[in-house]
């Protein structure tokens, strides 16, 4: 079997129609629903694509970041939000599902791509730096402000993966932000990062169930993460003095040894799964060593305890470290705020399997629309 054939067969068992069940806490609120509508030549069909799609470009520390606003065709000023994707992420992968069923609900959504990273100019490539793609957002948030035709009383935030964190964390000092929602978050704390490491070392099969199987023990995880740690401090290092940059995979099919680790971000048959049919188009596949140093000195926890904009967090048993997750979501100060817990959708299910998307669109949209107006 060629290898592409073996990643579709793969990525297509991990995804078997699947049932749902919702854990509600704190002020539930049903899903909005997508009405019909007619449409061109007379068709009544379902009412999707309700929105313009525009190339756009802003600063953002110097820089140049790319992006794309899909602006609804039915609303007039309408409110606007920032979509953050995961860990490596660039704008055509998670964020793009997210955005555009954002526009059919009114709003006004961008995404883009951070500095360094795909269309957005910066040097060195493909750095891996939270901060910087937070600074990113918030500069988005800018040029929606900036624009005159977007409401800059009503912006929001969504994140998928690192970027929910990342989004609960940037509402929690930015005041525009009127709301927030998190989808399943890579919640930035050392036991998740060592969770984050552990993973690639799981030899994961089709059909197996993730959250079942063994991990590398706690010392294991610790010492692969300082490992990783030391080669990104020798990058640095070889940086500062020459120039150069020392790239790695960012994805690596291949089952990392537990006692050795792996050289790529993001190691193991788990992630690759996904990520693999991204290789083979757009997604530059591979990072600057050196970034780990600012990946994993970012942790969300201090922000996320000082939120006080109405928060919605999407999670589940078989998305990333449901304990925090959990830990997260509780030390949030505000009343206004909802967490979502279905074990019956997997991480990578939130990216870009319809059905999902949809169901967490449909709570994002409620959620935003009775909790933007909302001081905590």
């Amino acid at each position: 079997m060629n290898l592409v054939l073996f990643m579709l067969v793969l990525y297509c068992h991990q995804f078997p129609p699947t049932k749902h069940t919702y854990y509600y806490q704190n002020n539930s609120v049903s899903p909005s629903r997508l009405s019909l509508s007619p449409t061109r030549k007379q068709a009544i069909m379902v009412g999707h694509g309700r929105y313009t799609t525009e190339k756009v470009t802003y600063p953002s520390h110097g820089e140049i970041v790319a992006g794309v606003l899909f602006r609804p065709t039915n609303v007039s000023n309408p409110p606007g939000v920032v979509v953050i994707g995961p860990y490596s992420f660039i704008k055509e992968q998670a964020p793009l599902q997210y955005a555009t069923r954002l526009a059919d609900e009114g709003y006004a959504a961008l995404i883009f791509d951070p500095r360094t990273v795909g269309e957005s100019s910066g040097t060195p490539r493909r750095l891996e730096n939270p901060v910087m793609k937070n600074e990113d957002a918030v500069a988005g948030l800018d040029y929606l402000v900036g624009r005159g035709d977007v409401d800059a009383s009503r912006l929001f935030l969504v994140g998928i993966c690192q970027g929910g964190p990342e989004s609960l964390d940037i509402a929690s000092y930015d005041d525009r932000v009127r709301g927030v929602a998190s989808v399943s978050g890579y919640f930035r704390d050392h036991e998740t990062d060592i969770y984050m490491i552990c993973a690639g070392c799981v030899a994961w099969e089709p059909g197996a169930d993730i959250a079942s199987m063994k991990m590398p023990t706690p010392e294991q995880g610790e010492a692969l993460y300082k490992a990783r740690l030391e080669r990104a401090k020798r990058a640095r290092e070889l940086y500062d003095k020459t120039g150069e940059v020392v790239y790695q995979p960012l994805v690596d099919p291949q089952v990392a040894d537990p006692t050795t680790g792996s050289l790529a971000g993001l190691p193991g048959p788990v992630v690759w799964s996904w990520y693999g049919p991204w290789t083979l188009r757009n997604f530059e596949n591979r990072y600057a060593v050196m970034s780990d140093l600012d990946h994993f000195g970012y942790t969300t926890v201090p922000g996320v305890a000082k939120l006080d904009k109405p928060a919605l967090v999407i999670h589940g048993d078989n998305c990333m470290n449901g304990p925090a997750a959990r830990r997260h979501f509780e030390s949030i100060p505000t009343k206004h705020k909802k967490l979502i817990w279905d074990n019956d959708v997997s991480h990578f299910q939130h990216y870009d399997q319809p059905d999902a998307i949809d169901r967490n669109i449909g709570e994002i949209a409620a959620w935003f629309q009775q909790h933007g107006e909302t001081v905590a």
